[in-house]
């Protein structure tokens, strides 16, 4: 299989190539598979992006809920992989914790031989001191969910274009031991067709 090089924010990708532009609907032959030094190289980047910060920022965001208040150390993120799991990491802190805390969000997703397109299905609590998971699981595993979909549109982005020159897009994501999967695809042509009643 040939194999192109893309740059994607700074970070240099050999990526599967695809043959031609990809008429609409159409997924490209072979997945991507990022593994974990490329990963940690995209990251940064895509995570500053999720989290609405400006480049060169400190990466630290604070979260409001009420009266309640998280840190969140969004340079400290991680993202590692299992047979159809993605966990996100991302170290926190609050008035009420000794020291700061690594949160963990384990995703369920596809796997190399059972694809689940986009789907992520998460546990109904992040992995965290019981103060944070109690009052933050939601908003953390929302951070998550976009990281790692983020993370796919900008591999997929990068493999190719489809037939009217567009970026591809995700079509699935999996997972297998240190390795993060992407099926990348054309766009289904979503413009309306119109029938005359005539």
């Amino acid at each position: 299989m040939a194999r192109i090089a893309a740059t994607v924010g700074g970070v240099r990708l050999r990526l599967p190539e695809v043959s031609g532009p990809l008429d609409p609907g159409t997924r490209t032959d072979t997945a991507v598979e990022a593994a974990p030094k490329t990963l940690r190289r995209l990251l940064l980047d895509v995570v500053r992006r999720v989290a609405d910060l400006p480049a060169g920022s400190s990466g630290v965001v604070v979260w409001q809920l009420g009266g309640d208040e998280l840190e969140v150390r969004t340079r400290t993120t991680t993202l590692t992989c299992d047979e159809g799991v993605v966990t996100v990491g991302v170290q926190v802190s609050c008035d009420q914790l000794d020291a700061p805390a690594t949160v963990s969000v384990p995703l369920a997703v596809g796997t190399r031989k059972a694809p689940a397109g986009l789907v992520l299905s998460a546990f109904d609590r992040v992995l965290a001191p019981a103060l944070v998971a109690d009052r933050w699981s939601d908003a953390l595993t929302g951070f998550a969910a976009e990281i790692v979909l983020e993370l796919a549109r900008v591999i997929a982005a990068a493999s190719g274009k489809d037939s009217r020159g567009r970026p591809l897009v995700p079509g699935a994501i999996a997972a297998a031991p240190n390795r993060f999967v992407v099926q990348p695809m054309a766009r289904f042509d979503s413009r309306v067709v119109r029938v005359g009643t005539g």
